[in-house]
């Protein structure tokens, strides 16, 4: 019996994710009744609610119906968190985010996407490469995609183990351990969420673990740089790309539709987006990035693109301990910006000592040592206020950071 048979109501916690929401998308669209609560409102729980799905704002016990065979909730969720508590005491089996993936994927042909950077646009990339090829995959992608209706996920067909199942393998606390890919591809293992790794020894061996549970491993040296047309800017698409073909054609996918798929794949929400212009005629965009190799490919990728522009960047760090721990990187990470703005940090899942260890004030003390046109932004509407003030035609406000630095974007181009 499959996932999607054995199951028939499944209560989500945490369903404004980007993971968790693609997950009830998928249940709903396989006949199971959906229900689901997250902390606060968002983008994602106000599609849902024209989904159908109807998710409540707030935490409560009352959330749970009691009728429910399975409660799936997201990492960030704690076990105090009381709709888990309504769980326990109800004897309703709960599984995370990625247990439950590992459930769900037994019954396809499980392809993983792993690595510090480019894991949401190789899995969009090979994704979209499928459908073309008409092999109908199943994708789950940590952002939105216009191909598959502005949506985190793709629905295909199911009919057995030879179906396709693409995703994205996160290794924040070995998470990927719960999945067992038929082919997996590493893209790259630059130490990250040092929250939980405190080496990059420890770090490169979780991908290790990941890969003696996979039939077959595509490593970064066995990918050459992609040497076809790709649709968005940067050396670093150029190897995802590179990844992607090598994964596409080792399903079989012949190279004209590799070709045609990566010439015509323009991006995901959040990487590198242009989200319009300000009233002064500055372009704005928005991207992911949070780790300083990314903001360093980020960059560039908007330098190749737009040689002539005054580039100012807005960061907020996602994470004090992630901040505190990759500081040299960071502050080495912003030569192709003329202008640099660290309006916050944002807090997730930080301890106080976290908090104390650094500020955005030491951030921007330790950027200034390599670059000299770098400031404190006060927060994001103070930062706001200020490129409004100070942006004209022909600049680019580059905005980046995981957390809610999207605000300035919304803001400026309001």
């Amino acid at each position: 019996m499959s996932f999607f048979e054995e199951h028939k109501k499944i209560h989500f916690i945490g369903i404004g994710g980007i993971g968790v929401s693609a997950l009830a998308r998928l249940c709903k669209a396989r006949g199971i009744e959906v229900s689901g609560s997250d902390a606060t409102a968002s983008s994602i729980t106000n599609e849902l609610l024209d989904e159908e799905i109807s998710p409540v704002v707030g935490h409560n016990a009352e959330n749970l119906p009691e009728d429910a065979d399975m409660v799936i909730y997201s990492e960030a969720v704690p076990a105090s968190n009381v709709e888990r508590v309504r769980a326990e005491e109800l004897g309703v089996p709960a599984v995370s985010y990625f247990e439950a993936l590992g459930e769900i994927t037994e019954d396809y042909r499980l392809i993983a996407i792993a690595g510090s950077h480019g894991k949401t646009t190789v899995t969009a990339m090979l994704g979209l490469i499928l459908e073309r090829a008409g092999m109908d995959p199943t994708v789950v992608v940590g952002s939105k995609l216009k191909e598959f209706g502005n949506k985190n996920v793709r629905v295909g067909e199911y009919s057995g183990l030879t179906d396709l199942f693409v995703l994205e393998a996160c290794e924040y606390r070995r998470d990927f351990l719960s999945l067992h890919p038929a082919l997996l591809g590493v893209l790259n293992m630059d130490l990250d969420h040092t929250d939980y790794y405190h080496s990059q020894e420890d770090y490169e061996q979780a991908f290790h673990e990941l890969a003696e549970q996979s039939e077959e491993v595509i490593w970064p040296e066995d990918v050459s740089e992609y040497e076809g047309e790709v649709g968005v800017p940067g050396d670093h698409n150029l190897m995802n790309a590179g990844m992607a073909a090598h994964l596409a054609r080792r399903l079989g996918v012949p190279e004209g539709i590799i070709a045609e798929s990566l010439k015509a794949y323009h991006g995901a929400w959040r990487r590198f987006e242009y989200k319009g212009m300000t009233l002064n005629g500055a372009a704005v965009y928005d991207d992911y990035a949070h780790h300083p190799t990314e903001i360093m490919a980020t960059l560039a990728a908007a330098r190749e693109k737009f040689p002539d522009e005054r580039i100012v960047a807005v960061f907020q760090p996602h994470q004090y301990s992630r901040t505190r721990d990759l500081l040299t990187g960071f502050a080495q990470a912003f030569e192709d910006a003329d202008e640099v703005i660290i309006p916050n940090i944002y807090a997730a899942r930080d301890r106080a000592a976290d908090k104390e260890s650094i500020s955005p004030e030491i951030l921007v003390e330790e950027i200034s040592k390599y670059h000299d046109n770098v400031r404190y932004g006060g927060g994001l509407e103070k930062t706001a206020e200020y490129l409004e003030e100070t942006t004209e035609d022909g600049d680019l406000i580059l905005v980046m950071g995981a957390g809610d630095v999207d605000q300035v974007s919304y803001r400026l181009t309001a």
